[in-house]
């Protein structure tokens, strides 16, 4: 090997001296020398059975660490299939570094085999989209990665062509200049404390626009001293507290949550503390004045807040605890009826049938069975939406799901990186049977890299959220089916230990046995679909 400082060290050394100590991916002949580069500069490459997974577990890293995570593919088809989980992170507002290998310059304008232009295929899910060329690589990275921490936090893709890498870095020549990112601003919070003074039927709205860790404990008690009803955001699990007076219950998605829709339409003025409507599919944030206290914009496009504060979310929340001299108009009695209503509309009235379990049944006795400091990530599906309102958490970090960009098989892969990250932590992935199929071949990683996540899997061999939008429009249920698998002989088949729970009590034995001795598992359960009630789409 070359004793010259190549692009490819400088790469390795940028990363290094952030604290990125692996980067996920599948290799190509294009991106080995950058694989060894890494290595001596101690950041660990974790092979995984496929790009998007890679992607997904960096933005997972991203997100739980503050420290970007990184994938890495070679050209053509790996650069292209780390596209679903960089625009994941980018609509979940998870920092990530996404590397690919280019074609060689030498070849770039004679042939066109595998030869696409990543860098205009990666701008639309990322903040900012770098060509490496040679110069100033050490510089253009470490600002990719102030990029991808700046508020709002998301993906940066770097581009280095394959014949790049091996050549000597030019340190002393600029690379190319980082997006202008937006300052902070308190220029509206004196309008902010005068609407919510003025308010009589205010609703706050808690999400994942602000520090999970460090902001939870000034969110939690300005809604406990204020008295202002509130709801909690998915993304937002775990920042508001569950146990409240004045908790609504979750929105964004969450099975039940138009009962919850019909009173924030009643509200005079709803509050965002972090919440990002990229969240949101829903009307009401445009429909009533909407003001946001977050730690970056959350507007777009043609939508903006009626006023809006950017920055230190404690330090805002905190000011505005202060001057808050408003009285709502709300009852604990009608916060107690809201509640129930929304219960009544989730809770199906059989906890099982001949084909199988209730989904909120299951969802509810996983639990309240697992400790609170187990982290969770859900998928998406129907189980999503029951997941969304049933699933308390009680700490900040410790519920993962793709909501902004909304992907299938996100589950699996964010709770093998979970259980890298945090080994002492329970750490379970909850997921429909048609998701978990997408990520299977990630049960090999599980098994090298010897982390000891859950995979509980709903099985009932149907994209029911699918079937239900076609229910609604009075459509026929086609391409929505599939056939049976025995997910635990196929965990098998990995040499990961399968189990099949038909009842709670075989899902508690297993869990609890699983808690007791932890090891990677995959726990098939047989649902009913027909017990998903309280769904919207």
């Amino acid at each position: 090997m070359s004793s010259e400082y190549t692009c490819s060290d400088a790469i390795a050394e940028a990363l290094h001296e952030s604290q990125v100590t692996h980067i996920f991916g599948q290799p190509g002949g294009e991106v080995v020398e950058l694989m060894e580069s890494l290595h001596s500069h101690d950041v660990t490459f974790v092979l995984t059975g496929h790009e998007s997974a890679a992607a997904f577990m960096a933005g997972t890293v991203g997100r739980m660490t503050g420290i970007p995570g990184a994938c890495l593919a070679t050209l053509g088809p790996g650069a292209c299939n780390l596209v679903l989980g960089v625009a994941s992170a980018y609509l979940d507002r998870d920092p990530l570094l996404a590397i690919s290998a280019r074609t060689a310059t030498s070849r770039a304008r004679i042939s066109n085999k595998q030869n696409l232009d990543l860098n205009a295929l990666f701008e639309p899910v990322t903040k900012w989209s770098v060509v490496l060329d040679g110069m100033g690589t050490k510089q253009s990275v470490h600002d990719a990665i102030d990029v991808a921490t700046a508020t709002p936090k998301g993906p940066v893709y770097l581009s280095v062509a394959s014949d790049m890498a091996t050549v000597a870095d030019r340190p002393d020549m600029p690379g190319p200049s980082p997006p202008i990112l937006p300052a902070s601003t308190a220029a509206s919070f004196d309008t902010i404390a005068k609407a919510l003074n003025s308010s009589s039927r205010p609703v706050g709205v808690i999400g994942l626009a602000m520090d999970a860790i460090r902001d939870t404990p000034s969110v939690r008690r300005f809604f406990e001293e204020t008295g202002i009803p509130y709801v909690i955001t998915c993304q937002g699990k775990g920042i508001g507290d569950p146990g409240g007076q004045r908790f609504l219950g979750y929105v964004l998605p969450a099975a039940g949550d138009m009962h919850i829709a019909e009173w924030i339409a009643t509200s005079d003025c709803i509050l965002g503390v972090g919440f990002d409507p990229v969240e949101s599919s829903k009307n009401w944030h445009f429909d009533t004045p909407f003001y946001s206290i977050a730690n970056g914009p959350v507007g777009f496009d043609e939508f903006q807040p009626t006023a809006e504060c950017t920055g230190d979310v404690s330090v805002l929340i905190d000011q505005l605890s202060v001057e808050y001299r408003g009285k709502t108009v709300w009852q604990d009695s009608a916060v107690r009826d809201l509640r129930s209503r929304v219960n009544g509309a989730i809770t199906p009235d059989s906890e099982a049938t001949a084909k199988g379990l209730s989904p909120f049944h299951l969802i509810s006795f996983l639990n309240d069975l697992l400790p609170a400091n187990t982290i969770v990530s859900g998928d998406v599906g129907a189980h999503k939406n029951v997941l969304g309102q049933a699933w308390d958490a009680s700490h900040p970090n410790t519920f993962l799901m793709s909501n902004g960009l909304s992907s299938m098989g996100h589950g699996p892969a964010s709770a093998i990186a979970a259980s890298m990250i945090f080994p002492e932590s329970p750490v379970i992935s909850i997921t429909g049977d048609g998701a978990f199929a997408m990520m299977v071949q990630e049960l090999e990683t599980v098994r090298r890299l010897g982390t000891a996540p859950l995979f509980i899997v709903l099985c009932d061999a149907s994209l029911s959220i699918i079937k239900f939008a076609q229910n609604l429009r009075n459509l026929p249920n086609r391409g929505v089916d599939f056939l049976p698998v025995d997910w635990a002989r196929v965990a098998e088949g990995f040499g990961v230990r399968g189990e099949t729970a038909g009842d709670l009590q075989g899902v508690r034995d297993t869990v609890e046995k699983w808690l007791a001795n932890r090891e990677p598992l995959v726990l098939a359960v047989p649902i009913d679909e027909s017990l998903y009630i309280g769904l919207r789409y």
